[in-house]
């Protein structure tokens, strides 16, 4: 459910999304989750299907990075504060007995030692700092994948483990002017997402939930609002048959037949 781990919490604070759409994506992206998470000190989730962990085919893993992540946790000395305000959002992570500082850390509100507070002005630093790391990790995101002609008139969205169905339909369509955009960073949205959508004449999006979420995000993030939305929500995946059909009817008169 992509709208809990985009909604869910308690006040705002910044988070990365992922979803892998092949097995590779979900052995790549898990490392870089771990080192993201690492890096920004945020929550990182990995959306995943039951269609996706039941999937099994030989997969190449050579272009998979698989060296020792770096690791991000710092010496501390007498002046180490935990939650040290930045311009970055970013705070140096201590762990104790590494160092001679004290490492204290609370999930309650906190000035920069770690030490609870109810300072209503912290309270509001303390909200910019967490959420100055956007702007950080938007160094990081993952480009959305492009999967056909590049002077397409015709974009196919989807995200997830959507992405190889999606992708075969619009093979079996035999169209040079139909293409399939893949995300596999969800959430913050890369900024380039804005020129594909605009290159389009026509948007659609393929999706295995009701309400069409990662529409609903990018119209959010975006201002594009993606009227055809071609929806699966009965429990199980789609097949390249249903994508192709829907496609068809989509293309032929632009009307929506979602399910």
């Amino acid at each position: 459910d992509l709208n809990l781990v985009l909604y869910a919490g308690h006040g705002d604070f910044p988070r990365i999304i992922l979803a892998p759409g092949t097995l590779e994506e979900g052995y790549s992206l898990s490392r870089t989750a771990f080192s993201l998470a690492d890096k920004y000190q945020v929550p990182v989730f990995i959306l995943t299907d039951q269609f996706f962990v039941d999937s099994k085919y030989n997969a190449s893993l050579s272009g998979i990075d698989f060296s020792e992540p770096r690791k991000h946790i710092s010496e501390t000395d007498a002046a180490y504060r935990r939650f040290q305000l930045t311009d970055t959002g970013i705070s140096r992570r201590g762990v104790p007995g590494y160092g001679t500082g004290n490492v204290c850390a609370d999930s309650d509100e906190h000035d920069e030692s770690g030490h609870i507070t109810e300072d209503l002005a912290v309270r509001v630093q303390m909200t910019d700092k967490r959420n100055r790391k956007l702007e950080s990790i938007r160094q990081d995101i993952i480009e959305p994948t492009l999967a056909g002609p590049r002077d397409y008139s015709t974009l196919v969205i989807c995200w997830g483990s959507t992405y190889s169905t999606v992708a075969e339909a619009v093979r079996c369509l035999g169209r040079g002017d139909v293409a399939v955009l893949h995300f596999a960073w969800l959430f913050p949205l890369a900024e380039t997402v804005n020129d594909y959508l605009a290159k389009a004449g026509r948007l659609i999006i393929v999706e295995n939930n009701y309400s069409a979420q990662f529409a609903d995000l990018i119209a959010l993030s975006t201002g594009a609002r993606i009227a055809t939305r071609i929806r699966k929500y009965n429990g199980l995946p789609f097949s390249v048959e249903e994508v192709v059909a829907e496609l068809e009817v989509c293309l032929r008169d632009g009307a929506h037949n979602g399910k």
